[in-house]
């Protein structure tokens, strides 16, 4: 592996623990959402980001069912780390690649706590 992708892969590595970190406070948003809607914290690769938006909570559980996924604000992803795998006129649902993929399957919430949530059991 060549220095080039080495300092890719740390990058990766690095986005996908920044992003888990948003996802995180994302997971307690949803915890005290009170209705189908919810404004929630950009997962963006920027640890500085401090955007917001709207989202169902069923568009949350349909992106939370896939542990390497995270979403942002359109223009906030980062073609070297992740790839774009839905738009909306809202947000962007990214998908983690390589080292990242592995780094945001072992951070996520829902994997670590292995009881695991869903719209239907939220109460």
């Amino acid at each position: 592996m060549s220095i080039t992708d080495s300092a890719l892969e740390e990058q990766r590595r690095r986005a996908a623990m920044n992003q888990s970190l948003f996802r995180d406070v994302n997971e307690r948003i949803e915890d005290l959402a009170s209705s189908s809607f919810a404004s929630f914290v950009c997962e963006c690769m920027n640890d500085g980001c401090v955007e917001r938006f709207d989202i169902t909570i069923d568009e949350y559980e349909r992106i939370r069912a896939h542990p390497n996924r995270f979403f942002a604000l359109s223009g906030h992803e980062l073609p070297e780390v992740e790839r774009i795998v839905e738009t909306t006129d809202r947000y962007v649902v990214v998908e983690k690649l390589g080292a990242g993929d592995k780094v945001a399957k072992k951070l996520d919430p829902r994997s670590r706590h292995s009881c695991g949530r869903s719209a239907s059991s939220r109460s």
